[in-house]
C-alpha cells in the first residue's frame, strides 16, 4: 500500500478512535517546515499509532534521514511499530517504548536537528532541557498545543522567560497552534 493511502486510512482510524494525533493542518505545516529546513535527524517525543512519524517520512523519503520516536504506551507503540512496518519504514523509523524523560539523556549528544514535542504538556520544559544537548548547532524544537494547554505548559514558559530563549507561537489550526524554538 502507498504510503498516501495508508495515511488516509490510518487517519479515518484515528478519528473513529480518538486517538489524539496531529491535525492535518498541523501535518502540513509540519512537513512544509521540514523540507524547508532540510532536517535529517528527527527526534519525536510521543508516538502515539505512527501517523505523523510516517507523514515526516514519507516526505524524507528522497534523502538521507532518520526518525527516533518514543512511546509511553505499549499498545500505541506496538500498533505503531505495525503501521511502520505496513509502509516498510522499519529501517528509518526507530520507534522507542518507555519513558521519554529516561530514554532522551542516553542518546549521543548533538545528533538531532529538529525535536517534535507532543507529549504529557505539564513536562514540556523537561523534555525541551534535555532534548537541548542532543541537538545540532543548527537546529529547531517544535512544540504541539501550546494554545489550548498553556496553563498545563506554565513552567515552561517562565523557564524559556527565565533564560531569555525565543520562541514563536503560531496558530495553526482551529483551536490551536505549535512554538517554535530555533537556535
Amino acid at each position: 500500500m502507498k504510503t498516501k493511502e495508508f495515511l488516509l486510512k490510518l487517519r479515518q482510524y484515528w478519528l473513529e478512535n480518538e486517538v489524539p494525533n496531529i491535525t492535518d493542518e498541523n501535518a502540513e505545516f509540519l512537513t512544509d517546515l521540514i523540507k524547508k529546513n532540510d532536517v535529517r535527524n528527527i527526534l519525536e517525543i510521543w508516538t502515539a499509532n505512527g501517523y505523523s512519524t510516517i507523514c515526516f517520512a514519507d516526505i524524507l523519503k528522497d534523502v538521507s534521514w532518520h526518525i527516533t520516536s518514543i512511546e509511553f504506551s505499549i499498545n500505541s507503540h506496538n500498533q505503531a511499530k505495525e503501521n511502520i512496518k505496513e509502509v516498510w519504514l522499519e529501517d528509518t523509523c526507530n520507534l522507542l517504548h518507555g519513558q521519554a524523560l529516561d530514554i532522551i539523556p542516553t542518546f549521543e549528544d548533538k545528533s538531532f536537528d529538529f525535536v517534535f514535542i507532543d507529549w504529557m504538556k505539564r513536562r514540556s520544559k523537561d523534555f525541551l532541557e534535555l532534548s537541548w544537548p542532543k541537538t545540532k548547532d543548527w537546529w529547531m524544537i517544535v512544540i504541539d498545543d501550546v494554545i489550548k494547554f498553556k496553563q498545563k505548559m506554565i513552567w515552561l514558559y517562565e523557564y524559556l522567560e527565565e533564560k531569555w530563549i525565543g520562541y514563536e507561537v503560531l496558530k495553526i489550526d482551529i483551536d490551536d497552534g505549535i512554538m517554535i524554538i530555533r537556535k
